[in-house]
């Protein structure tokens, strides 16, 4: 989650001499959160500051270098922040574990998409720089989806989103086969999400907008909600953690591979 979204905005972007110290400043940055986080759940006992300090100097110090060399990311700190702020109300009040949580913390992981685009063409293709009117970009940016109908930050901002949807099932997907194995609520909103997702990638694959290699990988990955915890509950016993991850490892890679080759 911290590595394919960021790799797969400087891919449509192209790679660029700005990404290193991006990811830099995002992998520091993540550290960074997950040693707050720890701090904060463990009501601020004093031998988990350490970390907090290293990390999050090292972060402020990327992340300034970051800035002089693309001053105009400094506003995704808008987005980010209010997703930062849940996240360590979360850890404070140790609902690490909660949905909501869960959300945000994919939520940033996957916008890191769109600012890894914004950084490798410069703040170019609309209102302050950012992209978000993609008309508004004077030359031609990287990025097309296969038929051709949706080019540079259009084509970005589906990437991003299809990216950050896929994460954002996992969470439920997980909690069925193990924090929440046997919860039919889980389960019902777990299938029904990635059902979701698989029509809404068939009606794009069928436009020409998707590969159809990517609207099969939906179709794979709502399968498996249904198959794997069924297959479990038969089996009298859960599926292990290092299972489920190694099978979302190579999902993720087929996610993210077929949008960025169709």
């Amino acid at each position: 989650m911290i590595v394919l979204p960021v790799g797969a905005g400087i891919a449509l972007a192209g790679p660029a001499w700005v990404h290193l110290p991006l990811v830099a400043t995002w992998w520091t940055g993540y550290l960074a959160f997950y040693a707050t986080g720890l701090w904060l759940r463990s009501r601020r006992r004093p031998r988990y500051l350490p970390p907090v300090r290293v990390y999050g100097t090292a972060t402020a110090a990327l992340g300034l270098a970051l800035l002089v060399l693309a001053p105009h990311l400094a506003w995704w700190a808008l987005p980010f922040a209010p997703l930062v702020a849940v996240t360590l109300w979360s850890s404070a009040h140790r609902r690490d574990r909660s949905l909501l949580n869960g959300a945000v913390t994919v939520l940033a992981a996957g916008l890191t998409a769109a600012v890894a685009y914004d950084a490798g063409t410069s703040g170019h293709g609309g209102l302050w720089s950012t992209g978000w009117l993609a008309a508004g970009a004077t030359t031609a940016l990287p990025g097309a989806s296969p038929d051709g109908s949706l080019t540079g930050w259009a084509w970005a901002w589906l990437v991003t989103a299809l990216l950050t949807a896929y994460f954002l099932g996992t969470i439920l997907y997980v909690k069925t086969n193990i924090r929440e194995r046997g919860n039919r609520a889980y389960l019902l909103a777990s299938v029904g999400f990635h059902l979701l997702g698989a029509a809404g990638t068939a009606a794009l694959a069928a436009a020409g907008t998707l590969t159809a290699a990517h609207a099969g990988v939906w179709v794979a990955l709502a399968a498996r909600t249904v198959a794997v915890p069924v297959l479990a509950a038969r089996r009298g016993r859960p599926v292990r953690p290092m299972a489920l991850g190694l099978g979302e490892v190579v999902l993720s890679v087929l996610v993210t591979l077929t949008l960025l080759l169709g």
